[in-house]
């Protein structure tokens, strides 16, 4: 069965110390983190990827990736973003994801359709479960994957994201999953992050969806997840849409 990249892309993203979308089979809050590259304590006294946008869009522009070489495109956002107090614009969030189709479809491969939220928020496409790849084409899109997205995609997009679902810059991806319910009006105030982990230790027990407080395909939650670097691939169940890279 075709797989996605989400996996190996979740390393890039913890490399970067960035949190990333993307699809991962039986994935759960404690499966992908938004990781930590500069910390400091927040009012509350929790951990933070950095004091403010602008400081994290800095630490991603100086960041230089051993394996992959960023685009100057893409480094060129980055300076935009800084300069504009670290926030990303549209117009570069679009890009900086077209170009990742772009690398993709110079490499021989159909453009993959983006998973796309209610706010606008991408998403990394899912596999089409009836292709089948053999052991050698498998390896070579999920290398190629790696590469677009981080040539071309990877810091920007983790700057978009904390904008727009993380703005506290917690180092706690479920806490800031769960604020991004109430900041959306998706769940009550009252509901809690221990809520949240609870519901999904039942679901990895029982497999039911019913267990949630929520509906887990409602596509601004999974909004939230995606952007706080937790993307769930619910199976059959999903109703996501998947990509055939060969058409």
């Amino acid at each position: 069965m075709l797989r996605v990249v989400a996996g190996a892309v979740a390393c890039v993203c913890l490399v970067a110390g960035g949190g990333c979308g993307g699809a991962s089979g039986g994935a759960s809050p404690s499966s992908s983190s938004a990781g930590a590259s500069q910390q400091s304590s927040s009012r509350q006294g929790e951990e933070k990827i950095a004091s403010s946008l602008e400081e994290r869009a800095k630490f991603l522009l100086d960041y230089k990736d051993k394996e992959y070489a960023r685009s100057d495109e893409q480094t060129a956002m980055l300076q935009r973003a800084v300069d504009n107090g670290g926030v990303v614009s549209r117009a570069d969030y679009e890009a900086a994801w077209n170009n990742y189709k772009q690398c993709l479809v110079d490499k021989g491969y159909v453009a993959p359709q983006l998973v796309t939220y209610p706010n606008g928020i991408h998403d990394l496409p899912r596999g089409d479960p009836s292709v089948r790849l053999s052991t050698e084409q498998s390896k070579k899109l999920t290398q190629d994957e790696v590469y677009c997205y981080s040539v071309y995609t990877i810091n920007v997009n983790d700057l978009y994201n904390l904008a727009f679902a993380n703005d506290a810059l917690l180092t706690d991806s479920q806490q800031a999953i769960v604020d991004c319910f109430h900041k959306q009006g998706l769940m009550p105030v009252s509901y809690t992050k221990e809520q949240y982990l609870k519901e999904w230790d039942e679901y990895g027990e029982t497999g039911g969806m019913t267990v949630f407080s929520f509906d887990p395909l409602d596509m601004g939650i999974r909004e939230c997840q995606t952007a706080n670097g937790m993307g769930v691939d619910y199976g059959p169940n999903d109703n996501l849409p998947t990509w055939k890279p060969f058409g």
